[in-house]
């Protein structure tokens, strides 16, 4: 069922329909919180307050706009507003506990390790206005366009935003590659 057809069933009162927008979009942005605060317990809460806001607002909303770029805007700042609330905030370690046979040696899989966590690290690093644009682009597979208007900036600065990130991310690594 289209997003759009579920929204408008929620606000002539159909409680229930609000359920597939959750069950569909749960995982972007468990997901989008999960990368911005590195925290799984955090992250699950942010997944909560954002359907709550979400199922709030949702009078509010724009058919126009794609519901996963609305949600991830909603995710974005419910994070940013997250991290100011709490300024002794701390990136949490992530420990991946699931281990794929994947024919590696364990060298291997721990330097694949150890460099995606360094990645990580260094995008929880980039400024929100950087991170944001990156995230949505990379992880939820937004276009420019649907962050544009999520985050209700100009095309031409998400796509400025993501190409400085990225830079940003290079120039990083090759200092990182260096020192190794």
């Amino acid at each position: 069922m289209e997003d759009k057809i579920i929204v408008e069933k929620c606000l002539k009162g159909d409680t229930d329909a609000f359920e597939h927008l959750v069950t569909k979009y749960k995982k972007l942005v468990y997901s989008i919180a999960f990368r911005f605060l590195k925290d799984p317990y955090l992250a699950e809460d942010i997944t909560q307050e954002v359907f709550f806001k979400a199922y709030r607002k949702l009078e509010m909303y724009d058919t126009n706009m794609k519901f996963s770029a609305w949600i991830g805007r909603i995710t974005h700042n419910t994070c940013i507003d997250t991290i100011r609330k709490n300024k002794n905030y701390s990136v949490a370690a992530s420990e991946d506990p699931i281990i794929e046979d994947t024919g590696e040696s364990a060298d291997e899989i721990l330097v694949k390790k150890e460099k995606k966590q360094w990645l990580e690290e260094q995008i929880s690093l980039l400024k929100p206005g950087y991170k944001t644009p990156l995230l949505l682009f990379h992880q939820a597979g937004l276009s420019y366009e649907e962050i544009a208007k999520s985050m209700n900036v100009p095309l031409s600065i998400v796509k400025n935003r993501i190409y400085r990130a990225r830079k940003m991310l290079k120039e990083k690594m090759a200092e990182y590659y260096k020192e190794a």
